[in-house]
């Protein structure tokens, strides 16, 4: 009989001690899902591709648990970066949404209403050495021939400047990956590697242009040949003359009146 008590002692002890352990655990963990965590939300509507800084924040303080892993929650994080969509105020800071000043795409503040999409052939020879992306300002030079009686005229002339690059594709349609600042490793083997795995050659360009440019484009595409001449960031627009080279008995090349009667 007293071995059965104590084992009833013992097993009540052992049930309570487990009880006693497990509303603990029930407790630290609710209170430890609970605890408020700081997190920060948009100050103000805010339209796309805008600096941010430190007045369009608001510390927020919701539950641990209902703390997302794309919430940014240090500041430093944030402010100096720019927002790759319209955010809205009270919307959460997610990181999704930072990005760096370089990779901002300046078609979500362009308003596209009056613009159009035209596609020029490409290649690496003639266009940038594939340097080339989307979002890129470039300018346009038409290479076209003139003839005058016996007289023939191949000239070049920019005909558009800073036209915005829609899309850069591959032949078979692909996006096309600019290789053109990859770095070159080697493997074990000797074999070299380039770190840019996607692969396909630039056959064209897209450009977001007005509809009487993308005529313009058309028209000299039946004509001659357009070439994309790459811009610098400091790059300033002016005019040029344009380049004649002349065939016949006097050859005259240099700058000319491109496409004028002169």
């Amino acid at each position: 009989m007293k071995s059965k008590k104590g084992k009833g002692i013992a097993m009540t002890f052992f049930t309570g001690g487990f009880v006693a352990l497990f509303v603990g655990f029930v407790f630290y963990y609710t209170q430890n899902e609970i605890k408020p965590v700081t997190v920060y939300e948009f100050a103000r509507d805010i339209p796309a591709n805008t600096e941010i800084a430190a007045s369009d924040l608001k510390a927020v303080t919701i539950p641990k648990s209902a703390v997302k892993e794309n919430m940014v929650r240090n500041p430093k994080m944030i402010i100096g970066k720019y927002n790759n969509t319209k955010v809205f105020t009270g919307e959460f800071v997610i990181k999704e949404n930072l990005v760096e000043k370089d990779k901002v795409d300046p078609f979500e503040s362009i308003d596209l209403t009056k613009l159009r999409k035209i596609t020029i052939p490409a290649s690496y020879e003639t266009t940038i050495g594939g340097n080339i992306k989307r979002g890129d300002t470039v300018d346009l030079i038409y290479i076209g021939e003139v003839s005058k009686g016996e007289k023939r005229f191949t000239y070049a002339k920019t005909i558009m400047k800073d036209v915005l690059v829609w899309e850069v594709n591959t032949g078979d349609g692909y996006k096309y990956v600019d290789r053109s600042q990859s770095v070159k490793g080697t493997k074990p083997g000797g074999e070299d590697i380039n770190t840019n795995t996607e692969s396909g050659d630039l056959a064209s360009v897209t450009l977001a242009v007005t509809l009487d440019q993308a005529e313009e484009i058309a028209s000299r595409m039946e004509t001659g040949e357009i070439r994309v001449v790459g811009r610098f960031e400091e790059s300033q627009d002016y005019e040029s003359a344009g380049y004649i080279i002349g065939d016949y008995e006097k050859i005259f090349t240099g700058s000319g009146n491109a496409e004028t009667d002169k």
